[in-house]
């Protein structure tokens, strides 16, 4: 039985995606070991799988929630450069640790989340087959589309090219902290110099694979020619989801709110999306997606607050979704036909609002411009607009017959089979 490590940040929004990938590939008859750093360790068991730990110095007990907990109430490049800290600390661990725990396990491919750099370079110098998987949105170059860390619509001309170079540069610089990881490591060992565009190719991968739908991007020009969108990477909701208060429903339109599960400790925002939704003939649920935080929110009139939400059976009754913009979320909405009105924070968010935007599913109010006014204003335009639920269930039609997280395990495991670079077919 081939064995496959599975090289996944420990942050939740990631995690779920991947393993719905693992299991794909066990179904192919794989056995599948997750690498993460040990505060994953119990979700990952929970979920079924063999786990590995790695970078254990960077991230001893309490150390990645504590880094977590920090960028969750952080907004913008700020948040952005706080998760690339942490990212740099896991390259360090990649880079010391990887090598020996592949060698001890024995491991006949790697398949890597596109934020866990550093284990290309291991694995082009241990020779490991590796598989790139894009959990969250791409993050791949290219001048003609606005950088993901920007609210910024896709339009031509030379000046929105400077500015696209300008804002990804700005966002690599963020990630300074990972090049001096990495560099020296990629120069002690002959490896190539590191470009501009480096993420794009995440050199030695046999196949990149992306749980975002092609309808899901703008055009592109550069995509390597080894990418390819499979859909999303969603399993059947399974009986042991979080509990819910059905009973508290009252039958009027239902407005499901949810700033992820890790850029969720702004608390202004949720005051402001209450605010915003006081007073519509809509009852509002709001997952706050933290232990604690809905137990010690004052209630207020016809609105519920929890924890956490079964999210998919939500969206199921949800004539509205309020999303940090996170891919998942998005993602689930619009394969429940669901519009989305989405306040992005920071990271990929604001890309994927964009996205929406573009495809005509919803609307963004980014998150430097957020009041009740602005952001009642677009709820209200998407709920008496029939175009957009028209239009979001135009997109979970060409959603349903994608098979997302099966193709990309097929993709992997001829990949990994036949260690030859997976080319995807050429656009019509």
């Amino acid at each position: 039985m081939p064995h496959y490590a599975l090289f996944a940040p420990a942050y939740i929004g990631h995690l779920n995606p991947l393993f719905v990938l693992a299991r794909a590939l066990e179904r192919r008859g794989h056995r599948v070991t997750v690498l993460s750093p040990p505060v994953a360790a119990a979700r990952v068991q929970q979920a079924g799988f063999d786990f590995a730990p790695i970078a254990t110095r960077e991230f001893g007990p309490g150390v990645w929630d504590e880094y977590a907990a920090r960028a969750g109430a952080l907004t913008g490049l700020r948040a952005t450069a706080a998760a690339a800290r942490t990212i740099a600390g896991l390259t360090r661990g990649i880079l010391r640790d990887l090598p020996a725990l592949a060698q001890h396990r024995g491991f006949d491919g790697l398949i890597m989340d596109q934020i866990c750099i550093g284990a290309e370079s291991v694995c082009e110098v241990i020779h490991l087959p590796l598989a790139v998987a894009c959990s969250a949105l791409a993050l791949h170059i290219e001048s003609g589309v606005p950088p993901p860390y920007f609210p910024w619509r896709r339009r031509s001309g030379l000046g929105f090219h400077v500015r696209n170079f300008l804002g990804q540069f700005a966002g690599n610089m963020c990630g300074l902290g990972v090049l001096r990881e990495l560099g020296p490591y990629r120069l002690r060992h002959w490896l190539r110099p590191m470009t501009y565009t480096y993420i794009n190719e995440l050199r030695p991968s046999l196949v990149q694979v992306a749980q975002q739908p092609a309808f899901f991007d703008f055009p592109r020009r550069h995509l390597p020619d080894h990418f390819h969108y499979t859909g999303p990477w969603i399993d059947e909701p399974s009986a042991g989801e979080h509990p819910f208060p059905w009973d508290a429903l009252d039958g009027r339109p239902l407005i499901y709110a949810s700033l992820g599960t890790l850029q969720n400790r702004v608390m202004s925002i949720y005051e402001t999306i209450v605010g915003a939704c006081a007073g519509l003939n809509a009852q509002l649920v709001v997952s706050f997606g933290r232990p604690g935080a809905g137990a010690s929110t004052p209630q207020r009139a016809g609105a519920l607050f929890v924890d956490y939400a079964p999210q998919r059976a939500l969206l199921k009754r949800a004539s509205l979704a309020i999303t940090h913009g996170g891919l998942n979320t998005a993602l689930e909405a619009l394969s429940a036909g669901v519009p989305l009105v989405a306040i992005p924070i920071t990271n990929d968010q604001p890309g994927n609002a964009m996205r929406i935007v573009h495809l005509g599913v919803g609307r963004a109010v980014p998150v430097g411009r957020l009041d009740a006014a602005s952001l009642r204003h677009a709820v209200e335009q998407v709920l008496r607009t029939p175009s957009f639920a028209e239009r979001a269930g135009a997109c979970a039609a060409e959603l349903r017959p994608l098979q997302g997280a099966a193709r990309a395990a097929e993709l992997i495991e001829q990949a990994f089979t036949t260690r030859k670079r997976i080319v995807a077919d050429p656009k019509p």
